[in-house]
């Protein structure tokens, strides 16, 4: 139930800071848009509905087709992101009227950022923001000599050829700018938040040491016998792997069992096998 409530506490904010993006920057400032979001803002142009409208009505037929192919728990969850964001979208722009900022290229990088920040938060929640990759997955598990990636690449030149006929071709430069910060903006929260990090700790009180390290961090070791070169005393070297938010709690840990210890730690690229990533909340 604690897990439960952490996730869709994420999944909470990051379709409020997605409706705010959606509503305080791409709108007003006809920045373009890839997916569902960018097809309704043509519609939303020529007839006047409601963009968050239309964004649950282009979604419907997508998860009712898609529902077997991404899952309950993942459908579930993404289609509460996807009702939550539209109705926000549509209540900020009715409550607050946001104009564009003069400076487009300015609302560009901060909707980047805004994006970024929302698709990890909701992402980190096990769900999604639903739209187009929806029917990229319906389309290739039809036809499977056709490449997800290609399939992708099709529906966004479509969307933005229609964007850029309805708004022009300044509202698709925008709209890569905002794309690419926001692709940014994500690289840098997995790597700044969720992280991982190695640490080595050589010490002679290994097997509190280990106890501790599997008890409150969760995290399993590996230990190897080791000799000092200079006092030839032998000790043991404890290798772990943890999440860089954890990072503190283990110089707490060492710090408490044997102050002189030494630790080396640095950044991890990539982890294959039995390794568990944490839900944490910053």
């Amino acid at each position: 139930m604690k897990d439960l409530i952490k996730e869709y506490s994420l999944i909470l904010l990051g379709s409020v800071i997605l409706s705010i993006a959606i509503a305080a920057f791409l709108l007003p400032s006809q920045i373009g848009s890839g997916g569902v979001t960018g097809i309704a803002m043509v519609i939303n142009n020529i007839f006047g509905i409601k963009v968050g409208l239309l964004t649950i009505i282009l979604n419907i037929p997508l998860f009712i087709f898609g529902y077997k192919l991404i899952g309950r728990k993942f459908a579930v969850r993404s289609g509460f992101v996807v009702v939550l964001s539209s109705l926000l979208i549509d209540y900020f722009n009715s409550i607050f009227h946001f104009k564009p900022i003069d400076d487009i290229l300015l609302s560009s990088i901060f909707c980047g950022v805004l994006f970024g920040v929302s698709v990890y938060l909701i992402f980190m929640s096990y769900a999604s923001t639903g739209g187009l990759d929806i029917l990229a997955k319906i389309i290739n598990s039809k036809f499977k000599n056709l490449q997800l990636s290609n399939i992708l690449l099709v529906q966004d030149f479509i969307v933005y050829s229609l964007i850029a006929y309805v708004f022009g071709p300044r509202s698709v430069m925008y709209a890569l700018i905002a794309s690419f910060i926001r692709t940014k903006t994500i690289d840098a929260i997995q790597e700044g938040i969720a992280s991982s990090r190695q640490c080595i700790i050589i010490c002679q009180n290994s097997t509190e040491m280990i106890s501790v390290i599997n008890t409150q961090l969760v995290r399993g070791v590996t230990v190897l016998d080791a000799v000092g070169g200079y006092s030839n005393d032998k000790k043991k070297l404890i290798y772990v792997v943890i999440q860089r938010t954890q990072l503190n709690a283990l110089r707490a840990i060492v710090k408490e069992i044997e102050p002189n210890a030494f630790v080396a730690v640095s950044p991890v690229n990539d982890i294959l096998g039995n390794y568990r990533q944490l839900l944490t909340m910053q």
